[in-house]
C-alpha cells in the first residue's frame, strides 16, 4: 500500500527496483496484525502459513506446481489455456517457459491488460515454445497482441471524441442479444411511446429525470436547464419533468427468530444451500422463451444480482463454493453477487447439467404469440407441464446445442447418437461423431440431468463437508431442484414460480426455505410471502420445518405452525437502503426510460 515514488525518494531507486524486479530480493516482511496482513483473510484460511514477504523466486516456487499439475497437462491435451494473473506470477511462468536467465528476468515486464500469447509444439510429452515474438525474440518467445501504442492511441482518441461531441458516449448494448431481440425491444419501445402519448401523467413519470429514481442521466452534460413543467414541452425538448414525490421506507424490523427453524443458518454448522435464479434478461423483459439461448443480463438483472450479494453479505453468509450452469446469465449473476460479498476468489464450478430447460422450437419466440396461436391449454403444457415437451428444434437450427462449439467440444458426458452422427457425416462429407444433445425437454427431462448432479456433486459438499453452497441457475432447473428438496408432487409443480435475482435459503438439516430481510417485509408471514410471485404453491415451498430431520434441541423447538419465512435483521445496513442498483458501468448508462427520452428526441441511443 506504500507509494513506489515515495519509497524511491526515501530509500533510493536501486533498492526499490530490486524489490520490484529482483529475482531473490525480498521486501521487508509484513508486520503481524497489519491492515494488509493476508493472514486475516478468509480466502487464505486453509494455508499452513501465509507468506509475510516474497521474492520473484518465492513466487515461482508456488506458481510452478500449478503449471505442472494443471496448466501443462491441459496444453499437452491440445487445449487452449487462458491464464489471468499478476505481474510477478506471470514473470515467474515466462521465466520457466522461456528459460530466461536470472540476469534477463530483471528487465522483463508484463504490461497490464495486453495478452501475451505462446504457441507450443508437443513432442514426447514435452512442450516446446515456438518463437513468435516480433519485439523481444532474444528473451520471450511469446507475442503481445498489440502493435505498440496503437491500442492505447485508439482508446484515447475515442475518449477525446466523447469529450468533444456533446452527448456522445461509448455504448455497448450488452444483453440485447440477436437482431430479433433488438427488433422486439424496439417494438416494445414503440408500444410504450404510443401508451405514453395517450397518457400525459404516465409521460410525466417516464420523464421524471434521473433524480426521481436514483439513476444516472444518459446525457454527458453535468448541468441542466430548469425543468419544464408542461408535458408537451418535455415531449418536444426531451427534458425531465418534475420528479415524483419520494416514497418513505418502513423502519427496519427487530429480529424475532423462531428457535431451531428461523435462526440464521450460516452461523450454525453449515449445511446451507443458497438458491439464486439469475437476474432479469432482455428475454425475460420481452416475454421470450429463452432455454439454452445464451442471453445476457439486462441492467435490471445486474441490479438484482447486486442486491442479492448485498443481502447475503448483510446477513453474514460466507459462501464456500458456487455451482452454476454454462449460461452467461447465471454465471454473471454469481459473479456480481460474489463481488458484493468480497468473495470472487471462491471456486465457481460450472456444469451444463444446471442449464435451463431446453425449449426446443419455442426458443426465442414470444410467449404471448405462442399462447394466441396454440391456445392457453397447450401453452401451459409446454411452459409448465411436468412431462410435456415442446416441439423439438431442428438438427441444423442455430438453437440446437449440437451446432454450438461449446457443447460440441466440452459436453462429453452423454452418449453418441447414431442418427446425429449419420446426418452430420453426410453434411460434412466425412465421418463425424455426434453426441445426443437435447432438442427439447420437459421439466422431467431437465430433472433427470439436474437432480443426479445435485445428489452426486453438490449435496455431498453441503452435508459431508459442512459447506455453504450457492447454486446460481435458471428457473426450471431451480423448480426441479425445489421439487426434490421440498417434496413437491408432480401435479403441483406447475404452480411454482421463481422470482429473478432473489436468494432463497434452504437449510438442509431442517428442510426450511427462508427469505432474507431487507427492511421491506411485513411481520405477518402470509403478507411477507405475498411480496413476491411464487405461484400458488406457497404451502409447498414455505412450510414448518421437518423436525424429523433436525437433531437435539432444535428439533424439539420446531413446532408445526408456519414460522417467520424471513430471516430478520436487527438493523438495516446502509447498502440496503433504497432500490437496488446495477454495478456502475460507464459503458452501460442508458436505461429503459432513457430510451424513451432518446426516442422522443429522435435519437437511437443503441447506436451511440
Amino acid at each position: 500500500g506504500l507509494s513506489k515514488p515515495m519509497l524511491a525518494a526515501e530509500l533510493g531507486d536501486e533498492r526499490v527496483q530490486k524489490w520490484r524486479h529482483g529475482l531473490r530480493d525480498r521486501p521487508p516482511p509484513m508486520p503481524e496484525g497489519h491492515a494488509y496482513d493476508a493472514a486475516n483473510e478468509r480466502k487464505y484460511a486453509d494455508l499452513e502459513a501465509v507468506p509475510r514477504t516474497e521474492s520473484l523466486a518465492d513466487t515461482m516456487d508456488r506458481c510452478l506446481p500449478l503449471w505442472e499439475s494443471r496448466i501443462k497437462p491441459d496444453l499437452l491435451a491440445g487445449k487452449n489455456v487462458l491464464v489471468v494473473a499478476h505481474g510477478n506470477s506471470l514473470r515467474g511462468l515466462v521465466k520457466h517457459i522461456d528459460d530466461v536467465s536470472d540476469g534477463d528476468i530483471v528487465n522483463v515486464s508484463i504490461p497490464n491488460g495486453i495478452p501475451l500469447v505462446y504457441s507450443f509444439d508437443r513432442a514426447g510429452g514435452q512442450l516446446n515454445p515456438r518463437n513468435t515474438s516480433v519485439e523481444r525474440p532474444h528473451v520471450l518467445s511469446g507475442n503481445f497482441l498489440e502493435k505498440r501504442g496503437l491500442l492505447r492511441a485508439a482508446l484515447e482518441a475515442e475518449v477525446m471524441l466523447a469529450k468533444r461531441i456533446p452527448g456522445a458516449r461509448v455504448f455497448e448494448n450488452r444483453g440485447a442479444g440477436s437482431a430479433s431481440v433488438r427488433a422486439l425491444a424496439k417494438l416494445e419501445l414503440e408500444r410504450r411511446l404510443i401508451d405514453l402519448a395517450g397518457d400525459p401523467a404516465a409521460l410525466d413519470r417516464a420523464l421524471g429525470g434521473p433524480e426521481a429514481n436514483g439513476r444516472v442521466s444518459w446525457t454527458t452534460t453535468t448541468t441542466r436547464p430548469p425543468p419544464l413543467a408542461p408535458s408537451v414541452d418535455a415531449l418536444y425538448m426531451g427534458l425531465p419533468a418534475a420528479a415524483p414525490p419520494a416514497v418513505p421506507r418502513p423502519e427496519a424490523v427487530a429480529p424475532r427468530y423462531d428457535p431451531g427453524c428461523a435462526t440464521l443458518p450460516s452461523t450454525g454448522n453449515g449445511s446451507v444451500i443458497v438458491i439464486l435464479r439469475h437476474g432479469k434478461t432482455e428475454h425475460n423483459k420481452l416475454g421470450l422463451f429463452t432455454g439454452w439461448e445464451d442471453a445476457g443480463l439486462a441492467r435490471e438483472g445486474r441490479a438484482e444480482a447486486r442486491r442479492a450479494g448485498q443481502l447475503l453479505s448483510a446477513h453474514g453468509f460466507k459462501i464456500d463454493v458456487v455451482y452454476t450452469s454454462w449460461l452467461s446469465r447465471a454465471i454473471e449473476t454469481a459473479w456480481i453477487a460474489l463481488s458484493e460479498m468480497d468473495a470472487l476468489w471462491i471456486p465457481i464450478i460450472k456444469s451444463w447439467r444446471l442449464n435451463e430447460r431446453m425449449y426446443g422450437a419455442l426458443t426465442g419466440l414470444s410467449k404471448k404469440m405462442i399462447n394466441r396461436v396454440h391456445g392457453e391449454k397447450q401453452f401451459m403444457k409446454w411452459r409448465r407441464g411436468y412431462t410435456n415437451r415442446p416441439p423439438p428444434v431442428s438438427t441444423f437450427s442455430t438453437y440446437y446445442p449440437g451446432n454450438d462449439a461449446r457443447y460440441v467440444q466440452y459436453l462429453v458426458d452423454v452418449r453418441f447418437s447414431v442418427r446425429e452422427s449419420l446426418v452430420r457425416s453426410i453434411a460434412a462429407g466425412q465421418f463425424v461423431f455426434a453426441r445426443k444433445m437435447p432438442k427439447a425437454e420437459s421439466l422431467e427431462d431437465c430433472m433427470k440431468r439436474t437432480i443426479p448432479y445435485f445428489l452426486e456433486e453438490i449435496y455431498p459438499t453441503v452435508v459431508d463437508q459442512r459447506r455453504n453452497v450457492l447454486v446460481s441457475s435458471s428457473e426450471n432447473a431451480i423448480r426441479g431442484l425445489l421439487m426434490h428438496l421440498c417434496d413437491i408432487p408432480t401435479e403441483r409443480i406447475n404452480e411454482v414460480e421463481i422470482p429473478t435475482g432473489l436468494p432463497l435459503i434452504f437449510d438442509v438439516n431442517q428442510k426450511c426455505l427462508r427469505l432474507l430481510d431487507d427492511g421491506e417485509y411485513s411481520t405477518v408471514p402470509e403478507e411477507a410471502l405475498a411480496r413476491w410471485n411464487f405461484g400458488t404453491a406457497l404451502d409447498m415451498l414455505f412450510r414448518p420445518c421437518d423436525s424429523e430431520i433436525g437433531e437435539g434441541e432444535d428439533a424439539e423447538n420446531c413446532d408445526a405452525s408456519l414460522p417467520d419465512p424471513v430471516i430478520r435483521l436487527a438493523t438495516l445496513p446502509p447498502e440496503l437502503a433504497g432500490p437496488p442498483t446495477a454495478p456502475y458501468d460507464p459503458d452501460d448508462a442508458v436505461q429503459a426510460d432513457d430510451f424513451v427520452l432518446g426516442a422522443l428526441m429522435g435519437v437511437d441511443l443503441s447506436q451511440v
